[in-house]
């Protein structure tokens, strides 16, 4: 899509996502709402906030240039904030494993990188892009571009905690193998588990890309939650559609989009620790007509899928809902 380079008031935003800022008439408000508040540093709030949790979620590009989101976690201290501008993360060996091999992650210093936290006791959430500046055997050093909060919204109030898994090999018809850590199965398609584990999803994350990767601290990745209730995402075939409902008008991933529709997809599994990557094309669907197949949405963005990635009994936590989004309650279903 070609789009006319648009500027804002507020330098943050990208022409991608001043596009739809401008389609509701709230570029201005937008702009001048948020001066002060998108930044080149975490305040002191947001430091704690990182360094305190026991995972996270990295939106980093694979060796073609395609954004993936994968979480991360740790030991206790295995986020550091040694100044406003930097977080440090020791990676243990199976993580960095993950992400080098399936996923095949680029985390090479020089790369640009999203993250996104989420305490779910509190639903509180944070983001930042930013770029790597420090990379050896999973020691990575982060330098901020953007940092800035979110609203809580569409976040379901959890219980997180450690479970011991036992791995398990999926039985299916798709590329099997065990990189000591890992059985892992890969597709060019949605088998029948990866369908019902998206049929049933009640939260995601999506990572999304600027066309360009470049300098600028707005020409980045970006990696964000999505949260509804149970069936929110459509699934037909191969296509996947979920709504985008009302939030903070930012429009931080689906500007990506605008300018670039490779998107990455991670659901977890809480009984069986199940990740599953979800690579597609996304397109947003701005056709007001098209809003009545789902109560609440805004806009849809439909997906088609390129590549499915399933690894079993990888992640060590369970985030067992204790009480459920209001905001997400009150949306429709589809028809």
């Amino acid at each position: 899509m070609t789009l006319t380079k648009l500027t804002s008031i507020n330098p943050a935003f990208h022409y991608g996502e001043i596009t739809l800022q401008k389609k509701l008439g709230i570029d201005k408000e937008i702009g001048e709402r948020t001066n002060g508040f998108i930044r080149s540093f975490m305040p002191e709030q947001h430091r704690r906030f990182f360094t305190s949790t026991p995972f996270t979620v990295f939106g980093l590009v694979d060796e073609e240039g395609h954004p993936v989101a994968t979480p991360i976690w740790g030991d206790d201290d295995f986020i550091e904030s040694p100044s406003p501008t930097q977080l440090r993360f020791n990676l243990p060996t199976d993580v960095l494993k993950m992400i080098q091999d399936p996923l095949n992650l680029d985390v090479m210093a020089g790369s640009k990188i999203g993250i996104v936290g989420i305490e779910y006791a509190t639903r509180r959430r944070n983001r930042l892009n930013g770029t790597i500046t420090h990379a050896i055997n999973g020691n990575l050093t982060v330098l901020v571009d953007q940092s800035f909060g979110n609203c809580p919204q569409y976040i379901h109030k959890r219980n997180t905690t450690k479970v011991q898994r036992i791995t398990l090999s999926e039985s299916s018809k798709d590329t099997v193998k065990n990189n000591d850590s890992f059985t892992i199965s890969t597709s060019n398609v949605l088998n029948q588990c990866a369908r019902s584990m998206i049929a049933n999803a009640e939260t995601f994350f999506i990572a999304s890309r600027h066309s360009s990767l470049g300098q600028e601290a707005n020409e980045g990745l970006d990696v964000s939650h999505r949260g509804g209730k149970a069936g929110f995402i459509k699934v037909e075939s191969d296509k996947l559609i979920f709504p985008d409902f009302s939030g903070n008008k930012f429009f931080n991933t689906l500007g990506n989009i605008l300018l670039d529709p490779r998107v990455g997809l991670c659901f977890w599994d809480d009984e069986t620790g199940d990740l599953l990557f979800v690579k597609a094309k996304a397109k947003v669907e701005l056709a007001e007509s098209n809003m009545a197949e789902f109560e609440g949405a805004e806009r849809l963005v439909s997906l088609s899928v390129s590549s499915v990635t399933h690894i079993a009994g990888a992640y060590p936590y369970s985030h067992e809902i204790t009480d459920r989004s209001p905001y997400a309650l009150k949306t429709g279903e589809w028809k």
